[in-house]
C-alpha cells in the first residue's frame, strides 16, 4: 500500500483478535472445583480489537493490524470488524492456524472475571508484518498497542509511531516483566491497570492513589518513563501523571452496580484514543478531559454483559 492509500484513518490499532467464549457463574470457581454455570455467550474480543471497536463506535475512523485464522471464527470476526466500520486492509487471514480464543469466566456476585487466551493466528503478528503497515501508521493521528502480540511486534509499532511523529498509547496489557526500557519511554502515553503496574514495577498492593503514585514515580525515575502515565484502579478510578503540565490528576469512577467487567479496560483505552484523535487546537486539558471521558464510558460498559457488545455507541455525559 502506498503512502496515499494509508490516509483516512485517525486511529491505528496493532494487536490481537480473539473469539471470546464466556461462561457466567454465581462465583469464580477455586482450583480443582467444578461448578454449574448460569449462562454462556460467544463474542468478539482480544484487547486490540476491543479497543479499536470502542473507538470506531464513537465515530473515529479506525484501522486494525492483526491476523485471524482461516476458520469459522476467523470469517465471523472479519465480517464483524467490517460491520463495525473498521478498515480491515491489514487484517490477514492465515491458513492452517486457528483464530485466537479467550475462555472467560464471569462471577455474578461482582462481575469480576478470569481469562485464559490461546493466541492462534494472533501469535503470528511479527515485527515484519507490522512494518508492512508503516504507511497506515505514518498517516494516522494515534497508534494504540498492547501486549497480546509479541513484545517485539508491539515495540516495532511504537518505533514507527515515533518515527512519523504520531501520538502513541502503550497499554501494558497483559503485564510483562523485564520489558525493554526504551519501550516504556518511547510511547507518549503509558497505560496500566493496578496488576500490570505491580508486574512492571515490582511493587505490591497497588490499590489506591497513594500506591499508584509510588508506582508512577518508580516508572519515571527508575524506568526513565518521562511521558504521560495512566494507572487505572478499577472501581476506584484513575491516576494520571500528565507530562505536559507536570501534574497529577485523580479521576474518581462513577459508582455503578457492575454486571460484567470484561473489556472495561479496553473500552477505557479505545475511548481515550478517540478523544485524543478528535481533539483540536493546543490545550493542556486535552489529556485529562480524555481520561475523564474514558472513565465514564468504561463505567457505563460494565452495566451490560459481554465485551464489545457492552461498549457504548456514544460519549456518555460525564459528571466529572
Amino acid at each position: 500500500m502506498s503512502s496515499a492509500e494509508g490516509k483516512g484513518n485517525d486511529i491505528v490499532v496493532v494487536g490481537s483478535l480473539f473469539m471470546d467464549l464466556i461462561s457466567y457463574t454465581e462465583r469464580i470457581p477455586v482450583p480443582g472445583e467444578t461448578i454449574v454455570g448460569t449462562d454462556f455467550q460467544t463474542g468478539y474480543g482480544g484487547k486490540g480489537a476491543n479497543q479499536c471497536v470502542a473507538a470506531s463506535r464513537l465515530g473515529t475512523k479506525c484501522a486494525f493490524v492483526g491476523k485471524l485464522g482461516n476458520d469459522v471464527y476467523g470469517k465471523q470476526y472479519y465480517d464483524n470488524m467490517v460491520k463495525e466500520g473498521v478498515n480491515v486492509n491489514y487484517i490477514k487471514i492465515e491458513d492452517k492456524v486457528p483464530t485466537g480464543v479467550a475462555s472467560i469466566i464471569v462471577g455474578a456476585a461482582d462481575g469480576q472475571n478470569i481469562i485464559v487466551c490461546v493466541f492462534g493466528a494472533t501469535g503470528l503478528v511479527t515485527p515484519a508484518f507490522v512494518e508492512e503497515a508503516e504507511p497506515l501508521i505514518a498517516n494516522s493521528k494515534v497508534v494504540v498497542v498492547q501486549l497480546e502480540i509479541a513484545v517485539e511486534s508491539s515495540f516495532r509499532a511504537l518505533q514507527l509511531a515515533k518515527k512519523h511523529s504520531v501520538k502513541s498509547i502503550f497499554n501494558v496489557a497483559p503485564g510483562v516483566k523485564d520489558l525493554p526500557r526504551e519501550m516504556l519511554s518511547i510511547t507518549d502515553i503509558l497505560c496500566l491497570n493496578e496488576t500490570e503496574a505491580e508486574i512492571v514495577t515490582g511493587l505490591s498492593n497497588i490499590h489506591d492513589r497513594e500506591s499508584a503514585e509510588s508506582a508512577i514515580e518508580k516508572l519515571r525515575n527508575e524506568f526513565q518513563c518521562q511521558n504521560s502515565i495512566i494507572i487505572t484502579l478499577g472501581s476506584e478510578g484513575v491516576l494520571l501523571w500528565d507530562s505536559q503540565t507536570n501534574r497529577y490528576h485523580f479521576v474518581v469512577a462513577p459508582k455503578v452496580q457492575a454486571v460484567d467487567c470484561t473489556g472495561a479496560g479496553d473500552c477505557f483505552v479505545g475511548t481515550l484514543a478517540h478523544c485524543l484523535a478528535a481533539a483540536t487546537g493546543d490545550s493542556d486539558d486535552h489529556l485529562i478531559n480524555a481520561v475523564k471521558q474514558a472513565v465514564t464510558n468504561a463505567s457505563d460498559s460494565v452495566l451490560r454483559k459481554g465485551t464489545q457488545s457492552s461498549f457504548p455507541h456514544k460519549l456518555i455525559p460525564s459528571t466529572q
